[in-house]
């Protein structure tokens, strides 16, 4: 046992070396400069927003998030809601609202219900015929993805029009926040999307590879061209599959920092499991390229974060196995011994105590003091004492991730795709 141990222990300091290294690095690293503001002109900003929104029984907000995007500062838009077979009112209260820039497109059973994926390239085709119909051209039409619960900061097509203005740009993806986050739950998710995920996407622009995920995902039509009839593929993880395979087309992907796009955050513990186990599911689908990313173009700097990314199932996989494994052999080695010799108050016992509740505590509370220090101007920000309640929270919020593993591997190994959609909350009942 005592050899299982000390495998087990040696494991654990190397997989916890990596995560203190990668986030060292990812926190140290200055904003990633962009691209001046006097560098771009007008006609370099010339752009066409088309927004799709994916619905399905999406009655609770898309009346709100339709009237959200319409209302951003910017003459060229419009709004195509993608309807998948809704059986509630969702397609009755777009209509109702009786614009001439929203638009719906509608899906049946039974090509209905098949994936956000297949939606998207059921309009991306109608649009492409549209477009060439029209003569317009495809490098000035911006495609914009937005959840049926996605409100887009006012700033949000400034920014984009920034990041377009560059040619070789062929999408970008907007920092996210979470809207219900007087709550712990969804708090925590604000953390985790608005500092975490914008600190790992922060350091992508350094090596050329930000990824897609999430609300607020822009991409340019003409890049999507390369990409075939259908773009989106049927990977869980569609929009960073996307992504993928426009950096693979020579493309460059950017983050959109400076504007936000709003969404709820989950508030049931069982929906969040469900999914992050989705999410980790389409990540181990995503395996598959790692032969194109290979063979590819890319700089070795751009392949080694895809490579790390790409590992994070199984990375994470190996991590919860040793814990379990490890509580087992904790509880096993405290029944054989006599409790009161093995926490004997002696100077290396306190100390190894220390240093496990180092180790257990300050990544969580590193992050929400740097979430804090980010946010801490904005409106309805999150207190100083609930970040560090928020910090304190951190390992059980990260214990979460271990039965979205397990599902996740096991719904792969026996080829099981289909999952429960995201379930909205009541626009009034997120405020409460």
């Amino acid at each position: 046992m005592t050899g299982l141990i000390h495998l087990f222990t040696i494991i654990s300091v190397v997989l916890v070396c990596i995560y203190f290294g990668y986030t060292t690095f990812i926190l140290l690293l200055p904003p990633f400069k962009k691209q001046d503001d006097a560098e771009i002109t007008k006609t370099d900003t010339d752009f066409y927003y088309l927004f799709l929104v994916p619905c399905l029984n999406e009655e609770k907000v898309i009346t709100k998030t339709v009237q959200s995007i319409l209302d951003l500062p910017h003459k060229h838009k419009m709004v195509i809601v993608v309807d998948d077979d809704s059986d509630d009112e969702t397609v009755a209260r777009v209509r109702a609202m009786r614009l001439h820039n929203a638009k719906v497109i509608e899906r049946k059973l039974p090509n209905a219900q098949l994936g956000k994926g297949e939606s998207l390239n059921y309009s991306f085709q109608k649009i492409k015929r549209a477009v060439t119909k029209l003569g317009a051209d495809p490098s000035k039409i911006i495609l914009t993805v937005i959840d049926g619960d996605g409100r887009p900061s006012q700033n949000l097509l400034l920014e984009a029009d920034k990041m377009f203005a560059d040619p070789a740009v062929g999408a970008a993806q907007t920092r996210i926040r979470i809207t219900n986050r007087h709550k712990l739950m969804p708090m925590m998710q604000d953390i985790e999307f608005f500092s975490t995920v914008s600190s790992i996407q922060n350091s992508r622009e350094y090596t050329d590879s930000v990824g897609l995920g999430g609300n607020g995902q822009f991409t340019r039509l003409s890049a999507l061209y390369e990409l075939g009839e259908t773009p989106w593929s049927k990977c869980l993880l569609e929009d960073f599959d996307l992504g993928l395979s426009i950096l693979l087309k020579g493309w460059k992907n950017k983050y959109i920092s400076e504007a936000v796009v709003y969404q709820q955050g989950l508030t049931s513990i069982k929906r969040f499991v469900k999914q992050r186990a989705r999410w980790v599911q389409g990540n181990i689908q995503s395996m598959n390229r790692l032969k194109e990313i290979n063979h590819s173009k890319l700089s070795n700097i751009s392949k080694m974060d895809l490579y790390y990314f790409l590992a994070q199932p199984w990375i994470n996989l190996l991590g919860s196995l040793i814990m379990v494994f490890s509580w087992i052999f904790m509880a096993l080695f405290f029944h054989q011994i006599q409790i009161s010799s093995a926490i004997s108050n002696t100077w290396e016992n306190w100390s190894a105590i220390a240093f496990l509740l180092l180790l257990i505590f300050s990544p969580g509370l590193t992050w929400c003091m740097y979430h804090y220090s980010v946010s801490k101007n904005d409106i309805d920000s999150t207190s100083f004492w609930r970040c560090i309640v928020a910090g304190l929270v951190m390992p059980l919020y990260n214990l979460l991730t271990i039965p979205s593993i397990w599902i996740a591997f096991w719904r792969q190994l026996f080829k099981k795709e289909g999952w429960t959609k995201t379930e909205r909350l009541d626009d009034d009942m997120v405020q409460q």
